[in-house]
């Protein structure tokens, strides 16, 4: 009996893995496996502006910048910078984008404190004495190296806008679930957005302290206020509630996992969601959806990828990683500007890129090969533009609020320029998606974190056909730009990106500052390991 309970157990873990890979041939594209990769707070200008190979193949990147009207030169300066500037909607966006002129970047805070502003170099053409906005990230020491490597061996977007207009906490959001409405259509305030990080309060979440307000933009008039207010709670309490990709991706049977640095940081987007995080009490509590159980869909510790990687090359943590992965950093790792050391970013995503390849970051072949690079994307974008100067307006560019949504998102749909990198075997080398000059958007090459949302859901799809969208019939967003019609292959956001005929072997990414080790046990490497620099309760960031 117990070897016919047994036989019975392996027929239907045989039967399991069999449709499984039946359905994994079936998908739209060979690709298997979906990693973002999510970085902080920086604009193509300012990242990339070094990159002269960048920019000689086409990349729309600019040495100079506005200020009030006049010309002003983009000064080099170290990736682990002292200042922060303001990156909040209001005043920040607002006055950078100063009514579509472009130029309001130096009215903007420079989060520079007294001892940061007398390291500063003088600003160029402008009374200011100093500009820490207008910076292009110095590339001297070859710190930014793996990120130049993946622009030139894969994909790089010219006219990838964030879809908000807004800092950290909401840009999250929109990432995972392509809103950061609080409701779902069509209860009252479905239309307003989560907008800044924190006006009061301690906390982000369901978790959230009692007194934690998170304001939005009312959709009438575009000021903000604490608008929505969650069951059994304060208005603007930071607790939604609203279909997001996971749950897409979880009526479709297709696994996922968000790495992160923690329950209740702003850079947590599950924890915000109430039927995901399933709060323990009404705030200040735990999540105790399954998502949020040991081994769940939320993992707390954002080297945990590295583990799923196999790169720790034990036998009982190997090859885990979920068809659809969100890859948040530390903040020892993050490209967050504010805090000086802090600069593992580019060896970080290096880390996680090489070890999908099955190297570490010094170029050694990893003692387990999990062999996902065949069958790999991986999205490494931004969330913000972090208060620094890019020259694309984004309104004229993209149009303000979601196509077709009735001027839903009017007051805080598009944002401004961040960086895509696409990678893949699948990936074109040193493909530019879009014109140097002269964008007309909406077109293929017109990208926001939608079209991220939308890649996703047309890779897992079968027969030509995407997943479920995200959204509801009037709350478009994902299929903005890509509306999943027409005739394959090129019904889906960034598949100019891609040849699938013509796969490539996967090249090691070197010149990474820290090891791939640093991030298995930070410590090691890194002073002071804290969990995002983003976590006090001030608008600017």
């Amino acid at each position: 009996m117990k070897c016919t309970t047994r036989s019975l157990a392996l027929l239907f873990a045989l039967t399991a893995i069999g449709a499984m890979l039946a359905r994994a041939q079936t998908f739209n594209t060979q690709i298997q496996h979906v990693i973002v990769v999510v970085q902080e707070n920086r604009t193509p200008d300012n990242l990339f502006g070094a990159d002269q190979a960048l920019i000689n193949a086409g990349a729309h990147l600019v040495p100079t910048g506005k200020c009030q009207g006049q010309p002003i030169t983009l000064t080099s300066w170290k990736l682990d910078a002292c200042f922060d500037p303001d990156h909040s909607h209001k005043p920040a966006w607002l006055n950078t984008y100063n009514g579509g002129k472009m130029d309001g970047s130096c009215n903007i805070s420079t989060g520079a404190n007294t001892t940061c502003a007398k390291t500063l170099p003088p600003c160029q053409d402008t009374e200011f004495s100093i500009c820490p906005q207008y910076t292009i990230v110095d590339n001297s020491t070859g710190l930014l190296s793996p990120y130049f490597q993946l622009a030139a061996q894969y994909g790089f977007a010219n006219y990838m806008f964030q879809t908000n207009q807004g800092p950290s906490f909401p840009a999250h959001q929109f990432l995972f679930s392509g809103s950061s409405e609080p409701i779902a259509p069509t209860t009252t305030f479905y239309r307003w957005f989560a907008a800044e990080n924190h006006g009061k309060g301690g906390g982000y979440g369901c978790v959230a302290a009692a007194n934690s307000i998170i304001r939005e933009v009312n959709p009438d008039n575009g000021t903000e206020s604490p608008g929505y207010k969650p069951p059994g709670n304060t208005a603007g309490f930071p607790c939604y509630e609203h279909r997001t990709l996971s749950d897409v991706l979880d009526d479709a049977g297709i696994s996922w996992r968000y790495y992160t640095n923690g329950v209740g940081s702003l850079w947590t987007a599950p924890d915000a969601i109430s039927h995901i995080c399933q709060p323990s009490q009404p705030t200040g509590g735990k999540c105790t959806g399954p998502a949020f159980q040991p081994g769940g869909n939320v993992q707390e510790n954002s080297g945990q990828i590295l583990f799923d990687l196999a790169v720790n090359g034990t036998s009982n943590q190997n090859c885990q990683l979920p068809q659809v992965s969100w890859v948040i950093p530390d903040g020892n790792w993050s490209d967050h500007p504010g805090t000086v050391g802090h600069d593992g970013g580019p060896s970080w995503v290096a880390s996680i890129i090489n070890a999908v390849g099955g190297y570490d970051n010094s170029g050694n072949l990893l003692p387990i090969q999990c062999n996902y690079w065949g069958n790999t994307a991986i999205l490494v974008t931004w969330d913000d533009w972090g208060g620094f100067y890019d020259d694309v307006n984004p309104i004229q560019t993209m149009g303000a609020g979601y196509s077709g949504g009735n001027n839903n998102g009017t007051f805080y749909v598009y944002g401004f320029r961040v960086p895509l990198l696409v990678v893949s075997p699948f990936a074109k080398q040193g493909y530019i998606s879009g014109p140097a000059t002269n964008p007309a958007c909406p077109n293929f090459y017109c990208h926001d974190f939608g079209s991220i949302l939308n890649f996703i859901e047309y890779a897992f799809g079968q027969g030509g056909s995407s997943l479920q969208e995200v959204g509801y019939s009037d709350w478009h967003y994902a299929d903005h730009f890509t509306q999943d019609t027409g005739a394959p292959p090129n019904n889906f956001s960034l598949y100019d990106f891609f040849n699938f005929s013509q796969p490539r072997p996967f090249t090691p990414i070197t010149g990474a500052k820290y090891k791939t080790t640093c991030f298995l046990k930070p410590t090691n490497c890194f002073k002071h390991f804290p969990a995002d620099p983003d976590s006090d309760a001030t608008d600017r960031d």
